[in-house]
């Protein structure tokens, strides 16, 4: 008796927490999507552009991996976090200087992008952008 009863609190909790992270991301949604609907076409491009720029990163920095690098990236039992920790100490000299030329361009880029924003869309955006940095530290469980 006492554990269907402890089942069914797990239960009703687990279908608690799901539901929640469900609404959560509708509205995380809602917010990009009405974000995106006030851009002009000009700030809709330098965001596309944007997003084009750290592809072609993401993808020239990856031709550069060793074997090894490889191996790590392809590793499917490590987390996303787990592969980023194990790839930093195999990084040669010329794929860090790459790495920090990238994440300086994109930077660049990003103030450009926040330059052509209004007031309202600014606000928008930070809290866009704060809702991926408290989705980035929150504490795994």
């Amino acid at each position: 008796m006492k554990n269907s009863l402890a089942y069914m609190m797990i239960l009703f909790l687990g279908i608690l927490t799901v539901s929640a992270q469900s609404e959560n991301h509708k509205q995380k949604r809602e917010l990009r999507k009405e974000f995106k609907e006030s851009l002009s076409e000009d700030q809709k491009a330098q965001l596309e552009y944007h997003k084009k720029l750290h592809k072609d990163h993401r993808e020239a920095f990856k031709a550069t991996y060793t074997e090894e690098q490889l191996t790590i990236v392809q590793n499917e039992k490590l987390s996303r976090k787990e592969k980023r920790k194990a790839l930093k100490p195999t990084l040669s000299a010329d794929q860090k200087a790459m790495k920090k030329s990238h994440k300086e361009i994109l930077k660049s880029e990003r103030n450009k992008f926040e330059a052509l924003l209004s007031e309202e869309q600014l606000i928008k955006y930070g809290e866009i952008k704060k809702k991926k940095k408290n989705r980035e530290h929150k504490p795994i469980r």
